[in-house]
């Protein structure tokens, strides 16, 4: 059974509307491992979320 609480790469991206390209940079970056697989479908909970922001913003920061 699936927790309603983890999202794909994908619906991390739309949720901070930033390219799917951008999250999964950041999710390699960081090497965060994911929570629970799904056949090839990585899933992420919150706290994983808020690191994938943090580095989002990060790169934001430094291009600015």
């Amino acid at each position: 059974m699936l927790d309603t609480n983890l999202y794909t790469a994908s619906q991390i991206a739309d949720q901070l509307a930033e390219p799917p390209q951008r999250v999964t940079y950041i999710i390699r970056k960081y090497r965060l491992k994911p929570v629970q697989w799904v056949g090839i479908i990585r899933l992420f909970d919150e706290q994983q979320v808020q690191a994938i922001k943090d580095g989002l913003y990060s790169i934001q920061v430094r291009c600015s």
